[in-house]
């Protein structure tokens, strides 16, 4: 009967500090894993809207170049990729970079002594016939910081432009367009039998590539 009453009484006293301050750490575990995957799922989700993004711009820069396949102007702003090489001459560095990029604004035009380096044709931005150009990207090839440190190189300042939203003016969002050109044949014609142009977009801040799609691009004549 003295023990039941004395278990009674220690009972009665609850727990004892050691087992309180385990009980605090393990809440705190708890609280901190919680955090973590509220956390977690947060970024996920940024991400997805990130990417969700990414290929509307993606989708609109490939119906756009489709488009501006059928009315030459930025064919012209690419006649140095768009021309059969000459067979057995050797490219320079500079040269391939050019050949295997597309630009898709003057502001993407290389110039020496103020004539474009090769051969661009600059894009009527006003037309009476045609109506204004729609702006898609705009080159900032003088601007040293203006891509994020991830994608910093002397090609990449040239090539990789800034996607401009209608609505929003700029974005955050970077556009790079590359150049396969099919093994060539006799005959073989870049304009009218097209080349493969990967569309490449970037995330203007981190510099990561969110998405990327291959089109086939005719030109026609």
């Amino acid at each position: 009967m003295n023990q039941s009453i004395h278990r009674l009484i220690k009972d009665q006293k609850g727990f004892s500090l050691i087992e309180i301050i385990v009980a605090v750490i393990l809440l705190g575990s708890c609280f901190m894993l919680l955090a973590t995957l509220i956390h977690q799922n947060s970024l996920a989700i940024q991400l997805t809207k990130r990417k969700e993004g990414a290929a509307f711009v993606r989708e609109d820069i490939k119906e756009w170049l489709l488009y501006k396949g059928q009315i030459q102007d930025i064919a012209n702003l690419n006649n140095y990729v768009l021309v059969q090489a000459d067979a057995g001459k050797t490219l320079t560095d500079k040269q391939k970079a050019r050949r295997n990029h597309l630009i898709l604004d003057n502001s993407g035009i290389q110039k020496e002594s103020s004539l474009p380096l090769y051969g661009e044709v600059e894009v009527k931005e006003v037309d009476g016939d045609r109506g204004d150009f729609t702006k898609k990207v705009t080159y900032h090839p003088t601007e040293a910081a203006f891509l994020p440190e991830k994608l910093r190189s002397d090609v990449n300042q040239l090539y990789i432009g800034e996607y401009i939203d209608g609505t929003q003016g700029t974005s955050t969002f970077l556009v790079e367009v590359q150049v396969t050109i099919p093994d060539q044949t006799v005959g073989y014609s870049p304009r009218r039998e097209g080349v493969n142009l990967t569309i490449l977009i970037y995330d203007k801040k981190t510099g990561g590539l969110l998405t990327s799609t291959i089109l086939n691009w005719v030109v026609d004549s």
